[in-house]
């Protein structure tokens, strides 16, 4: 049987006391009452606790589901966009306003959205989507809704309302899906989706207030359309040409990525962003000769095919004119930049063991494939 106790330091003795007993001791009927009677006040006080908990944890804390002892690690693997590179409010503000901006002029939407603005606090990675009932909720690990964090809008959808509509607080499976997405269900799986997530809101907000008749999933699919935005280039190019506005200055990064070239680690890179794009972020996060602290970069990956394709190879590219090589890749080399390829080649190339890398990333499921 696994216990889990939240302590607070009032209790600490009588905890105490009850652990430093006999094994047989928590047989006796007495003994599990005062642990069960310890749970509850522990229960009570936390519930009834006007500090949030996110208030206690520690801002910079590592937080690991499994133990990993780094003294094995041997190579470690980055994506580019929010891991090394991070980046300013502003740029949640110029897809949000991107966003509108293609809701009205494009698709007919009110011009009275245009009024709106990008709020920080509205969104979060990794919330899901009723798409139906344009319901936006947090769901655990195990398809668990969690009552209380489901909006629709700016509304909070009452838990008896949750509960009728969804038969329970359960979700299957198939649902909920293998990748966070069915036909009724999405997942806003990387922080690019946050403004997403806000003008959803806002819009659904408008039209209820407005009286508006509106299906929830026409919403939904109207502001995915927009996600074309960061797909297609169209960020990466307004961003690239001012880089000041947009990236977050790091001086850690570079002592970090040192610290581990002096331990004798080996480093790559893997992202989807085109070379010139992750050129201009890193030269301004660690200057010209960014590239010296790589043993290889992969760009335009293709992620998360890239951990499952076998067949696309690795082609080198020319960074001066961004063209690429018709020769044959037959290994991976230091100074040289990459496109494509996949997982399999890239071990066979390495001769890696898997145990011996760490990959960091901020994709729920592009990242963590």
């Amino acid at each position: 049987m696994n216990i889990m106790l939240c302590c607070h330091k009032q209790y600490f003795p009588l905890v105490t006391i009850i652990f430093y007993q006999s094994r047989r001791s928590f047989t006796q009927t007495r003994k599990l009452k005062d642990l069960q009677q310890i749970y509850e006040l522990l229960k009570e006080e936390s519930l009834s606790s006007t500090t949030s908990y996110s208030q206690t944890m520690k801002p910079n804390g590592i937080f690991a589901n499994n133990e990993l002892d780094l003294r094995k690690i041997k190579v470690y693997g980055f994506d580019f966009d929010y891991t090394l590179a991070r980046y300013k409010s502003t740029l949640h503000s110029l897809i949000y306003d991107h966003a509108k901006k293609y809701l009205v002029k494009k698709l007919r939407y009110p011009d009275q959205l245009m009024n709106f603005a990008f709020r920080p606090g509205i969104g979060a990675r990794g919330l899901h989507l009723d798409i139906r009932r344009g319901w936006l909720m947090k769901v655990d690990s195990y398809h668990n809704i969690q009552l209380g964090t489901v909006y629709h809008g700016m509304r909070k959808v009452s838990d008896e309302d949750v509960i009728t509509a969804h038969h329970g607080t359960k979700l299957s499976v198939e649902e909920v899906g293998y990748l966070g997405m069915t036909s009724n269900m999405y997942q806003f799986v990387d922080i690019f989706s946050i403004p997403e997530i806000t003008i959803l809101r806002d819009v659904t907000q408008y039209f209820i207030d407005n009286s508006i008749p509106f299906a929830s999933e026409y919403v939904h699919f109207d502001v995915r359309v927009f996600s074309s935005f960061h797909r297609t280039g169209m960020m990466h190019r307004l961003v690239g040409e001012d880089v000041e506005t947009y990236f977050e200055e790091n001086v850690r990064l570079k002592p970090f990525l040192q610290r581990l070239r002096n331990a004798n680690k080996q480093l790559f890179l893997i992202t989807n962003s085109a070379y010139w794009y992750v050129n201009r972020g890193m030269t301004y996060l660690l200057g010209k000769n960014w590239e010296e602290f790589f043993n290889f970069i992969i760009c335009q990956a293709r992620k998360p095919s890239f951990f499952g394709a076998q067949k696309r190879p690795f082609r080198e590219i020319n960074i001066n004119n961004n063209s690429k090589s018709w020769d044959r890749v037959y290994k991976l080399q230091k100074g040289k930049v990459y496109v494509e390829g996949n997982l399999t080649t890239l071990v066979e190339m390495t001769h890696w063991e898997g145990h011996d890398v760490l990959y960091i990333g901020d994709h729920i499921y592009g990242d963590l494939a």
